[in-house]
């Protein structure tokens, strides 16, 4: 693999840690539990597991595919087994995929401002103001999108002992029968959880940027590990606080949890988690436009400001287009459907033709010797 990044721009292999992580856990922890009992109700905590068991697959396979990339990113690779004109087409594709992800992340996160705390706040208000962080943390390179998705996951850690008051007061009866439902309805709470798991695919951008690339591979694995437990963790203490009839017409599940708390000098702590979130979904939103910028770089050779104001105006342009709730969960699904094609579809299909063309390759130079 040919180096084509500085050491002075790569982060050390435990930061991986936090860009991973940091990127799963973003605006769907808000509302993930109401989506995924919807097949298997109680049971969807095993879904969820096994989904989680899964990205570790995904994790070795983006690995794998990084070190058989000439340059260690997408880019290469995908110039390698398809061509120019055709690998820098599918690298483009990824652009719109970034985008959506940074979308995904902006509108519902606005809409909450809007119902929860600011009801005469407009939608291109809140997303500029987001997008206007986010440009300057971008701006000043990959290093600075790491230290803040140290930052945002190292925060909003601290209010995660808040569970404590929820889990009081759960029913843990609501958890049974355990088991009691066809593959099915496992399957549908499965694909429902595949949104909340997307992130570890940006490693095909950032890949190159990491100093100590195998240990960068554990601290991957130990980063989803810990997003599967969180995720359990919350889906647990949800399905105990909630019955399945109130659950599945909750829409904020985690927000509706911390309005319980009630604190000798803090009224309202729902008000703490809805500007914490801001925090939670910033990596995401950092690293997706960072990734974007750099697709447009690689591929159509435009200058790094150029591809970032190009990308900045296409998600305010998506952004402001989805003005529904509908709207915003039909592109959720939309997300949850390419992010799953992405991931176990594309990702897998990818990683046999890489082993094919290699093991051609080994044959041809064995046979020429």
């Amino acid at each position: 693999m040919s180096q084509n990044v500085k050491q002075s721009s790569q982060v050390s292999a435990y930061f991986t840690w936090f860009l991973v992580h940091g990127v799963q856990t973003g605006i769907g922890m808000l509302n993930f539990q109401q989506r995924i009992v919807r097949g298997a109700e109680q049971d969807a905590w095993i879904s969820l597991l096994v989904v989680g068991i899964l990205m570790h697959l995904v994790i070795f396979m983006l690995f794998q595919l990084m070190r058989m990339a000439e340059d260690g990113d997408i880019f290469s690779l995908h110039r390698q087994i398809f061509g120019n004109v055709i690998g820098r087409g599918l690298s483009l594709v990824l652009f719109f995929y970034c985008v959506l992800i940074c979308v995904g992340q902006i509108r519902p996160y606005a809409e909450v401002i809007y119902v929860w705390v600011f009801p005469d706040s407009s939608l291109w208000q809140v997303a500029l103001i987001i997008l206007a962080a986010a440009t300057y943390i971008v701006s000043g390179g990959f290093r600075v999108v790491t230290g803040i998705c140290l930052l945002c996951v190292i925060i909003p850690s601290f209010i995660l002992p808040t569970l404590y008051f929820p889990m009081k007061l759960a029913h843990w009866n609501n958890l049974l029968p355990i088991m009691n439902h066809g593959l099915g309805d496992y399957i549908t709470s499965a694909v429902n959880s595949l949104y909340i798991f997307l992130g570890p695919e940006f490693l095909l951008f950032y890949y190159p940027f990491l100093k100590d690339k195998r240990k960068a591979h554990k601290w991957a694995h130990l980063a989803t590990a810990y997003t599967t437990v969180l995720y359990m963790l919350v889906l647990i203490t949800t399905l105990g606080y909630f019955n399945m009839l109130q659950l599945k017409g909750t829409i904020w599940p985690t927000l509706v949890l911390s309005k319980i708390i009630r604190l000798a000098f803090l009224e309202r702590f729902d008000y703490i988690y809805i500007f914490d979130w801001l925090l939670v979904i910033f990596p995401v939103c950092c690293i997706s436009i960072w990734a974007a910028v750099r697709i447009l770089h690689q591929t159509l050779k435009l200058p790094r400001k150029w591809a970032l104001w190009i990308t900045l105006l296409v998600v305010f342009g998506v952004i402001i287009s989805v003005r529904t709730p509908v709207g915003i969960e039909r592109m959720e699904l939309l997300i949850s459907q390419i992010g799953g094609f992405l991931t176990f579809g594309y990702l897998p299909l990818l990683f046999l033709i890489a082993l094919v063309r290699q093991a051609v390759i080994r044959i041809r130079t064995a046979r020429s010797n």
